[in-house]
């Protein structure tokens, strides 16, 4: 490729990181001034409630319900549809309250918008458990970023992994304290995207740095940074197809979902858009920096 058709992306390193440094100033601030992240039962603790209703309803008809009651759940339709089931999952409505309570609260809510409602059994997750979760969470997301940065180092090199690693964190710290501006509930489905997202990124920049390691043979007299925007532009429009087939069916799921589904299609609507941009501004950059510090 002919130098003038290189995209000089490394130049606006110093604006995407001011952006990235802004966004995460905003998205903390907004945080604290929601009160924190909004977990739900399986890291705060809660009720599920497995009900069987007399008529057809709908999961959208049983969240009207409880929210008119000021209850806010999470409701999934389980078994044959003719059978009406349906697993209604709620926090502890108030802090030191007991289950009992609160499955007392969401059967009355119910009962006064439908009929003849069969309580089939009632789950409980204490906060000592979702404190628990919490913590085996966050250990384990620190002992895969540490197994991954190893991995990268022995199959590449140590600047690619610390590149790589770093445009990670910076995806999964922001998709984070997105969910937490958003009010969105944090949960196991949202963990799944999030760890969904870890992998995406990695993979997009391990496509350009193997891209790098392929031009540096090739291109010796060229500088470090003419080699990555030279691999980055080579490599944009597999980038380009790749992140826009996800985001269409991440954004139908967004569109015609609900619930969960709809907060899993929205973290990764974000997640997709910032690991496009990290690969290119935030991981690059790193790796550029780690080549001059070595260097010297």
């Amino acid at each position: 490729m002919d130098k003038d058709r290189v995209i000089n992306f490394i130049k606006y390193k110093w604006f995407a990181i001011g952006l990235s440094s802004i966004l995460l100033a905003v998205f903390s601030i907004g945080v604290y001034y929601n009160g924190g992240f909004n977990w739900g039962i399986d890291f705060s603790g809660g009720v599920k409630i497995t009900a069987q209703f007399e008529e057809g309803v709908t999961p959208h008809q049983i969240r009207e319900a409880l929210e008119g009651s000021n209850i806010g759940a999470e409701v999934q339709q389980i078994g044959k549809e003719e059978l009406n089931q349906y697993v209604i999952a709620t926090k502890l409505l108030e802090k030191g309250e007991s289950s009992e309570k609160s499955s007392q609260l969401v059967s009355q809510a119910l009962g006064e918008k439908f009929r003849n409602i069969q309580v089939m059994s009632v789950e409980t997750v204490g906060p000592a458990v979702g404190n628990f979760l919490k913590q085996s969470m966050l250990k384990l997301g620190i002992v895969a970023v540490i197994l991954m940065m190893l991995y990268l180092a022995f199959r590449f090199e140590m600047k690619y992994s610390v590149g790589v690693m770093t445009a990670v964190l910076h995806d999964v710290i922001l998709s984070i304290f997105f969910c937490g501006i958003m009010g969105i509930e944090i949960n196991i489905p949202i963990v799944a995207a999030i760890l969904t997202l870890f992998g995406f990124s990695v993979n997009d920049t391990i496509v350009i740095f193997d891209r790098v390691r392929e031009n540096l043979q090739i291109k010796t007299k060229q500088t470090f940074t003419y080699v990555l925007d030279l691999s980055i532009t080579q490599t944009l429009s597999r980038t380009v197809i790749t992140t826009l087939t996800v985001l269409f069916c991440v954004l139908t799921l967004y569109l015609i979902g609900e619930g969960t589904i709809s907060d899993f299609a929205l973290v990764m609507l974000f997640g997709l858009i910032l690991g496009t941009y990290s690969t290119i501004y935030i991981a690059s950059p790193v790796v550029i920096w780690w080549e001059k510090l070595t260097a010297k």
